[in-house]
């Protein structure tokens, strides 16, 4: 059963206001409190991923306290030990965050456990309307419904909207000497690959050793044809499911009945595990993380990658492939995907200034916020500002584009986050050889029957 958010780019501005918070701040008492500081004084407590979107919020937070008087304490970490702090402050009751950000794979999970508040009554109130700028009509309403919406309810907004595309060594594909090369080992052009076949290829093509000869020049280390995650983590799952999905496979089928372990899914597997003989050693230690750092060291030519990667291949002070870099959408096989990964930010249920919370929410979904964040290396929730032509220089914003329009969402079910955990456990060993594809995907198969425990055929968002 899979689900394609198509997202329509379209220029759509209307103003409207809104804003909040219960002022537990002791600001200026001669401010007018009935405007944009009426929370002035109050701090927000708030935890994200430590990426370039999130620093890119960093840098406009100034701004925010500028217009509102609220101070923001953004805390940024790793991946895991966001998952990990969030996870502890919910059960410990701590009231620790304010704002919470967390892929949306959780949020069924969240909202049944009770961890976060809707913003419904918060949307609903105009006292809270205070921030000139915000047009909810203007978010892309596939993005906030991924994101944000769990049984008709609204409970956060979209994030960090990534979703995964192609990224290869662009300078080596238009080499003379390497498109020479691969025809004649071949039998036809180097050429940006479009389908699965093609791409193990040129994996196989551009994988070569040190000492060995690329693009005219003797290699001082290893190289390959592409980077790959298969650590027992989120990373793994979310690449292997582009391959799930292009071989025509899924978690689920049509009628809502378990299909990890049918054939497509599991030739989709073998295919994975087959071209990891193309990447740098380890497969089965990394995340995107490490695929990153592998691309911007320039070793691997070709990746699937979260398009919020991107920003940092082409940061001329940290990647040695900056400007080298060209990006498209996934090859296909039976059919198009793109999975989409976003993020969203939730308010805690025991958030100790939730009005105040909804009033950044509703700034950072304002156009102005949207764009300085989207060309510091974010991706935006606006389709006016997805149409700014400013944007649309960016190396990497047309591939993103293309990529929207054939997204697919993993499960929005509660029990999706567990799921996941047996997902990635059994792909990362079928990488290290402990099962044939097969095999590991029965297993998954079984673990997910456990987990929804009598729950079939299942029925999600």
């Amino acid at each position: 059963m899979k689900k394609s958010i198509v997202v329509l780019l379209s220029v759509t501005m209307l103003l409207i206001t809104a804003c909040n918070s219960d002022g537990s701040g002791d600001g200026d008492s001669n401010e007018d409190k009935s405007g944009a500081k009426k929370y002035g004084g109050t701090t927000l407590y708030m935890i994200a991923e430590q990426q370039t979107p999130t620093e890119a919020l960093k840098s406009q937070l100034d701004s925010f306290y500028e217009l509102t008087g609220i101070t923001v304490e953004l805390e940024m970490a790793p991946y895991d030990d966001v998952v990990q702090k969030e996870t502890l402050a919910f059960e410990s009751e701590s009231g620790a965050y304010d704002i919470i950000a967390a892929p949306y794979q959780f949020l069924g999970s969240m909202v049944e456990n009770e961890y976060i508040q809707p913003i419904t009554a918060l949307m609903d109130d105009d006292s809270l309307s205070i921030i000139d700028n915000y047009d909810e009509s203007d978010i892309i309403e596939a993005m906030w419904k991924a994101s944000g919406d769990w049984k008709d309810t609204l409970y956060g907004v979209p994030a960090n909207s990534c979703i995964m595309f192609f990224g290869y060594r662009q300078d080596l594909f238009e080499n003379e000497e390497e498109q020479e090369a691969f025809k004649e080992a071949y039998g036809y052009d180097l050429e940006v690959p479009t389908d699965w076949d093609s791409y193990r290829d040129i994996a196989e093509f551009f994988t070569r050793a040190k000492g060995e000869t690329l693009a005219g020049e003797a290699l001082q280390t290893d190289f390959y044809g592409v980077s790959m995650s298969g650590k027992r983590h989120n990373a793994t799952t979310c690449e292997w499911m582009n391959y799930m999905w292009s071989f025509g496979g899924g978690i689920f089928d049509e009628a809502g009945n378990i299909s990890i372990n049918n054939e497509k899914s599991v030739a989709a597997l073998e295919y994975y595990n087959d071209i990891t003989e193309y990447a740098p050693p380890g497969v089965t230690s990394k995340t995107w993380d490490e695929q990153t750092t592998e691309m911007q060291q320039g070793i691997a030519a070709m990746a699937i990658m979260f398009n919020d990667c991107a920003p940092a291949l082409e940061d001329e002070e940290a990647s040695a492939v900056a400007g080298k870099m060209g990006y498209t959408a996934i090859p296909i096989g039976e059919q198009e995907a793109a999975h989409y990964g976003a993020w969203g930010y939730y308010i805690p249920a025991d958030s100790k200034n939730p009005e105040a919370a909804w009033v950044f929410l509703q700034w950072f979904n304002t156009p102005e916020i949207q764009k300085a964040i989207a060309l510091e290396g974010g991706f935006p929730n606006l389709k006016s500002v997805y149409e700014d032509e400013e944007l649309k220089e960016i190396p990497y914003w047309e591939a993103s584009m293309d990529a929207y329009k054939i997204s697919t969402t993993r499960p929005r079910i509660a029990e999706w986050n567990t799921m996941d955990e047996a997902l990635m456990l059994q792909i990362s060993n079928t990488l290290a050889g402990k099962y044939t594809p097969q095999e590991g995907l029965d297993s998954v198969a079984e673990s997910f029957e456990e987990i929804l425990d009598g729950k079939l055929p299942v029925t999600y968002q």
